[in-house]
């Protein structure tokens, strides 16, 4: 194991009594508890970052695709206009 860190912590009476019970059901120690939450933690805060960079990722895409007419053929109607006016309009 790497080299420790001391730290001092305050918890309110509810979080050491939680802290206690999970620990020996467990069967870690306190100290254990408390790292392997700050690593799932660490690991949480990393996973939304990448969802998101992805979001943003996408929704740029969505966006160009919007802005370039992807997926359109180049028509500039939509399925509501085509149906009002009985077909779309020839310019």
């Amino acid at each position: 194991m790497a080299r420790m860190v001391r730290k001092q912590i305050v918890i309110d009476p509810a979080q050491e009594r939680a802290l206690e019970a999970h620990a020996k059901a467990l069967g870690v120690s306190q100290s254990a508890l408390i790292r392997q939450a700050i690593d799932a933690l660490l690991r949480d805060a990393e996973e939304q970052e990448r969802r998101r960079d992805a979001w943003e990722f996408l929704k740029s895409e969505f966006d160009r695709a919007d802005r370039e007419g992807w997926g359109s053929g180049g028509r500039r109607w939509t399925r509501e206009e085509l149906h009002e006016r009985g077909g779309p309009s020839r310019h």
